[in-house]
């Protein structure tokens, strides 16, 4: 079993857009490939090679996998949005996907999931996280504030890839401190790990929705 955890940006953006492929060992995930500034076809390339010795592959990707016909909301953003305000988190990270900032991610994130999906049926299994929410929920009461600040203040970075060697990952080598967007990647898988685990739960969950919304939801 593998575990990729993908931070996407828009259609354009390959720069910030970063994947991490991770194993679990001895109750933690280790790191076997980190890539950054990813098109849709390096990403599909790497969950491919991935399929060639794994029977099962889980998918978290930072983006949103539908959109709410009509507009607005749907119900796991205003969920999730209620749980950010129940951690204490500023909730302004959760927006609708149909938002103008948004919607050329969301598009992105629906092509792509669907592209995954239907490239490898019997292989892969596909969820929607949010990297912030996943950090909040797990972070000790005292340094939640970590979790809306390491986007932008350096110190806070260091301070979350710190937290997640100690508790989570082996990150030292794999991954810089001073890129939110590898750290996302690595938070991405963190949640995807807790929803596919047979002995771990997610702080956070709410399920498909088919037929609009496909994907499940979790943090």
């Amino acid at each position: 079993m593998k575990i990729i955890g993908i931070d996407l940006a828009g259609p354009s953006n390959h720069k910030d857009t970063a994947a991490v492929v991770c194993r679990e060992e001895h109750h933690q995930l280790f790191i076997e490939d980190l890539q950054t500034e990813l098109s849709d076809q390096a990403i599909i390339s790497i969950i491919t090679e991935q399929a060639k010795e794994n029977d099962k592959i889980y998918i978290g990707i930072d983006a949103p996998l539908s959109y709410q016909d009509g507009g607005g909301d749907r119900e796991t953003d205003r969920e999730l949005r209620s749980y950010a305000k129940h951690l204490g988190v500023k909730p302004g990270s959760i927006m609708p996907p149909t938002l103008t900032r948004m919607i050329y991610l969301t598009a992105r994130g629906i092509h792509l999931a669907n592209m995954i999906k239907n490239s490898l049926p019997d292989k892969v299994k596909i969820v929607e996280v949010h990297p912030g929410i996943a950090l909040a929920s797990r972070l000790p009461i005292e340094d939640r504030p970590q979790a809306f600040l390491y986007k932008k203040d350096e110190q806070s970075r260091k301070f979350v890839h710190k937290w997640l060697s100690e508790e989570y990952f082996q990150l030292v080598d794999q991954v810089e401190d001073s890129s939110t967007h590898q750290l996302d990647a690595c938070l991405a898988a963190l949640a995807c790990w807790h929803w596919s685990s047979e002995t771990k739960s997610p702080a956070w969950h709410m399920s498909e929705q088919p037929p609009h919304h496909p994907f499940p939801f979790s943090c």
